[in-house]
């Protein structure tokens, strides 16, 4: 254990709260803005499939990279220090972005994947680090889950929007203003702190530490990687499946946007029951509902089966996302690991599953057919759940017994 001493506050501020939920929306909403904008900027630009599937990859894959550094680093430093440090690169990353240029426009967007995938992890760490009010605190992370989904629903309308009537710039210089606004008000938001005992949760210090934390953390990183895997299966298959009944492009958009205005409002409704909903029984029946609801698509490719499997996968998935911080950080605390590094496994793991899901999936359709990767889904599915289940109740018999269940 590191002698050095800990502060928090019985609870985040509003205002500081604000700002990191404002944060994470600006951010998100940036890199959903860019999609309506990709036939324009690869007509412009004259950019290549290969680096216009780059652009929409790279805040995935920079994630996966610096999610359990930044963490560690969040743990180290502190998770202000470093969470305003990850405001400034996804503000400069956002304005370059909007300079004219195929190298400004790449370099850009590198940058903002580096801060968005940094900020992801250290704002919720940051958050739970004010934890004397356990509930308080998860009610707070949780509902910076609820504040991405907002910007993730909300970039594509105002991308295209903004792009519209300032021209295809716009909307990255909107943003960047946005995030350097926002993160001047984190650097300057003064806190009132109180210091406590002078114990810190060690970090990954020895193959024993990860081994005792990993136990714990499995279950909420195996969750959130089932909801990411999930989404990234939908975000493939679904419009490829609507596209040959019929559908139309502005039809398959409706059904996304019905969608994302569905999760928003499930994300909130968990995020205010607080801990009554991050529990390990409710993350075990989220994955179970999830897997179910992918039942549809992989029985039928008729329309309604896919756009059902769209819509009941809704609420599972936003639980899974939404309660897996609080689990994280109090299950780190458990396991004598820093939040910073917990929450950074999570995104780490989420980022893994997104990034290689759609890949994965593509090539079983086109080898056997969409159906047959619809049926991979749910299998993958099924076992995550059933292992939930087993993971909840060992924990459950352990506490009964009054053994450490993370080492049952």
């Amino acid at each position: 254990m590191s002698s050095t001493a800990v502060t928090w506050t019985s609870r985040l501020p509003g205002r500081l709260a604000a700002s990191l939920y404002a944060l994470m929306f600006v951010a998100s909403v940036a890199q959903t803005a860019l999609v309506p904008l990709l036939p324009r900027l690869a007509e412009v630009d004259g950019l290549s499939t290969a680096t216009t599937a780059a652009l929409i990859a790279a805040p995935g894959a920079a994630t996966l990279a610096v999610a359990l550094p930044s963490g560690a680093f969040a743990d180290r430093f502190g998770a202000r220090r470093v969470t305003v440090g990850a405001g400034i690169l996804l503000a400069t990353g956002m304005l370059a972005q909007g300079v004219p240029g195929t190298g400004w426009l790449l370099s850009g967007r590198l940058a903002f994947g580096i801060g968005y995938g940094i900020a992801w992890t250290t704002a919720v760490a940051w958050i739970s680090q004010h934890e004397r009010d356990r509930d308080a605190s998860s009610r707070q992370q949780a509902a910076v889950v609820t504040s991405a989904a907002a910007g993730v629903a909300a970039g594509p309308g105002l991308g295209a929007l903004l792009a519209a009537h300032a021209g295809v710039a716009a909307p990255f210089v909107v943003a960047g203003l946005a995030a350097a606004a926002v993160t001047l008000v984190l650097g300057t938001t003064a806190t009132r702190e109180a210091t406590v005992a002078p114990t810190r949760p060690e970090t990954a210090q020895s193959l024993a530490t990860l081994t005792r934390a990993g136990r714990r953390l499995a279950g909420g990183a195996l969750a959130l990687a089932l909801s990411g895997a999930t989404n990234g299966a939908l975000q493939l298959l679904v419009p490829m499946q609507l596209h040959r009944t019929g559908a139309s492009s502005e039809t398959i958009g409706l059904a996304f946007s019905c969608a994302a205005g569905l999760y928003i409002a499930v994300s909130a409704c968990v995020a205010r029951a607080g801990r009554r909903a991050a529990t390990p029984r409710m993350n075990a029946l989220a994955a179970l509902l999830l897997a179910a609801a992918l039942v549809p698509a992989a029985s039928s490719g008729a329309a309604v089966a896919v756009l059902a499997t769209l819509v009941l996968t809704v609420a599972p998935r936003a639980t899974l996302s939404t309660i897996a911080y609080p689990l994280a950080t109090t299950d780190a605390a458990r396991a004598g690991l820093g939040h910073g590094l917990a929450i950074g496994l999570l995104n780490g793991a989420w980022a893994a599953a997104i990034f290689a899901t759609p890949l994965a999936a593509g090539a079983v359709s086109q080898w056997a057919g969409t159906q047959a990767a619809w049926q991979a889904t749910l299998a993958l599915g099924m076992i995550t759940a059933a292992w939930l289940a087993h993971h909840s109740a060992a924990r459950a018999e352990g506490r009964v017994r009054g053994l450490p269940a993370a080492r049952r």
